[in-house]
């Protein structure tokens, strides 16, 4: 009796191991075409990126730079010799305007406009 129940057990375990692998080869079959989808498509993509995409970005980014380099001269030229510098007013007296809110709210500023305590008690 025990050499019949070691051998079923034996052949249990052995249907138990071959059912494994056999999901295994099926999970393998539906992922193989989407692996080989992926080795034959991104190669490809790969060559386009570095042969294509990544010299266009650099120079799209030396022209831009170069345009800075030579346009920066005209630009600053152009803006002071501007007889029409009214925006500079404008921003000369904004900055004017904040400092002096600054200065306002310095401490010495703040004491000399609180009334004196002499002048609270003569107001009573």
């Amino acid at each position: 009796m025990s050499s019949t129940e070691t051998r079923t057990q034996h052949i249990e375990e052995a249907a138990t191991a071959t059912e494994v692998a056999a999901e295994a080869g099926l999970r393998l079959f539906e992922i193989a075409p989407f692996v080989l989808i992926g080795l034959l498509v991104c190669p490809p993509l790969a060559i386009l990126a570095v042969v294509v995409i990544a010299p266009l970005l650099v120079m799209g980014l030396v022209l831009g730079l170069v345009a800075a380099v030579l346009a920066f001269p005209y630009l600053l030229v152009k803006h002071f010799r501007n007889p029409q510098a009214g925006h500079m007013s404008f921003a000369k007296q904004r900055l004017r305007h904040a400092g002096r809110a600054l200065l306002d709210l310095a401490p010495h500023r703040i004491v000399a406009d609180t009334p004196r305590r002499s002048a609270l008690a003569h107001d009573r």
